[in-house]
């Protein structure tokens, strides 16, 4: 695993893309991924959203996707 530094050795603004892939590679157990979809969630752990059916990590596609079934009466 890689040191906890900056990129380079050098503090500086970073593209999102070029943040991700950092993020990826120096803490990798921190990306969330959607129990559904298996995509990540783009989320953290302040902003979680939550299968009420599951108790499962979703992403913003499933967790509407789910809000609306159960709003039309189905699971």
């Amino acid at each position: 695993m890689n040191e906890n530094t900056w990129p380079g050795g050098v503090r500086h603004a970073m593209a999102q893309s070029a943040h991700d892939e950092w993020n990826s590679r120096v803490y990798p157990g921190t990306l969330q991924l959607c129990s559904i979809c298996d995509e990540p969630t783009g989320r953290c752990e302040d902003d979680t959203l939550w299968s009420e059916i599951t108790s499962e990590l979703l992403c913003a596609d499933c967790w509407c996707a789910e809000e609306a079934a159960e709003a039309a009466g189905g699971e």
